[in-house]
């Protein structure tokens, strides 16, 4: 093969020159070969040094990253603390509502049960996240666990609570809490009294409120009219008398009226007028006799009364 020849022009100070050189096809070839292994280490070189710096671009921007979302993780956990603080208040207020319904209080161990855990119920999950971020997922979800836990126990109390206050608003309607006459006095005790007829010392099983004739006698609780006495002998026994059942072993009498307005078998909310002051049966002067009756025994109506 012959030799290929090639012209080259080269500058010098004194100018610019033309000169011919001979090239085999072996040195053509050699230097076709450098060129492009120079071309491919230029060019790898360039790629190394973008892809160094890319690289080192995105490992700072992961490390701010993460950096950035441990502060706002620990951030969170100041804010659920927080939460907790005011959850803490209502345990408190929790605690004051059971204790006005008659219930326990939930002990501290038992608002506590079941709360927290070891760091391997997530560390399957979080096995890629550094140390660092990894403990501050951790203490975060071991907050929310507790305000869950917390929040749970005060949900079940309050439910509790609600249903033991309607069962017990139930039994305090039912419960004879009020004067049934609201003007005069009380001219008589409950318990041991000189009677007015035979100026002896005598138990006396109710009150005795002075009133004039006419005046509304209302039922002291919620109940059904179990007895009326409307037939009466003078100076005799309670008169004219209402007897109310208000369940839970608890009666009312109301003797001495002048005036009847219920049925027996009647239902009676409190405050429903069942009568009038009189002075019938065994009477010195108008007055209501009042008693209460607790499981068949009487009691002093005194200590149910609320007002």
């Amino acid at each position: 093969m012959r030799d290929k020849r090639i012209k080259l022009i080269y500058f010098s100070l004194g100018g610019s020159e033309i000169k011919d050189y001979a090239l085999g096809w072996r040195k053509l070839l050699l230097l076709s070969l450098m060129l492009v292994i120079l071309i491919a280490i230029l060019t790898g070189t360039v790629i190394s040094v973008f892809t160094d710096v890319y690289n080192n671009s995105q490992v700072m921007s992961l490390q701010e990253a993460n950096t950035k979302l441990i502060d706002q993780l620990a951030e969170m956990r100041k804010d659920f603390k927080k939460v907790a603080q005011r959850v803490k208040g209502l345990e408190g207020d929790d605690d004051e509502l059971r204790m006005i319904a008659g219930l326990e209080k939930i002990d501290q161990d038992t608002r506590l049960a079941g709360v927290g855990g070891p760091e391997a119920d997530y560390s399957n999950d979080f096995d890629f996240l550094p140390n660092e971020m990894r403990e501050e997922v951790f203490k975060t979800k071991d907050v929310i666990n507790q305000l869950k836990r917390k929040i749970q126990i005060l949900d079940e109390s309050r439910i509790e609570i609600g249903e033991t206050l309607k069962s017990e608003h139930s039994k305090i309607k039912h419960l004879p809490t009020i004067r049934p006459v609201r003007i005069g006095r009380i001219t008589a005790q409950f318990g041991y009294r000189i009677d007015p007829f035979t100026e002896k010392r005598t138990p006396h099983h109710g009150i005795d409120i002075g009133a004039p004739i006419g005046t509304p006698v209302f039922a002291a609780a919620d109940g059904t009219v179990l007895r009326i006495i409307s037939q009466y002998s003078p100076n005799k026994g309670y008169g004219k008398l209402v007897e109310i059942d208000h369940g839970n072993g608890h009666r009312t009498r109301y003797g001495h009226l002048s005036k009847i307005t219920v049925r027996r078998g009647q239902k009676v909310k409190r405050w429903d007028v069942i009568g009038n002051v009189g002075n019938t049966g065994r009477s010195t002067g108008p007055h209501l006799h009042y008693e209460i009756l607790a499981s068949g025994k009487r009691v002093n109506p005194l200590k149910y009364f609320f007002e």
